[in-house]
């Protein structure tokens, strides 16, 4: 979530400096709920105790309402396909939400 926030944050930039301003914050997509809750929350909690600068960048985003995070369910988590191992069904699945199909071989 920190690099793409990272990313988010210089892509607004530049695109400020064109001179196509945003109005409205940049979703950042996450299935990770505790993530959200703590980037979200500012309250200090015990488990939160050595959270590192990363996640106070990313809090500081979306108080800044650069950035929202919406959350995303694990079944649709296009990403899977690259990080986790997956069964046949789940594969083909995702490759097409991906749009990834394979080209008919040429004679």
């Amino acid at each position: 979530m920190s690099a793409a926030c990272s990313e988010i944050i210089w892509l607004r930039g530049l695109l400020t400096e064109l001179g196509l301003s945003q109005a409205q914050s940049t979703p950042l997509h996450a299935d990770n709920t505790s993530a959200i809750q703590i980037a979200s929350n500012p309250v200090y909690h015990e488990r939160t105790k050595h959270i590192e600068v990363d996640c106070h960048s990313i809090r500081d985003a979306y108080n800044r309402r650069v950035i929202n995070l919406p959350h995303v369910s694990t079944s649709i988590q296009i990403a899977d396909i690259f990080t986790k191992t997956l069964p046949r069904q789940r594969h083909n699945f995702l490759l097409g939400k991906l749009m990834l199909v394979d080209s008919p071989a040429s004679i």
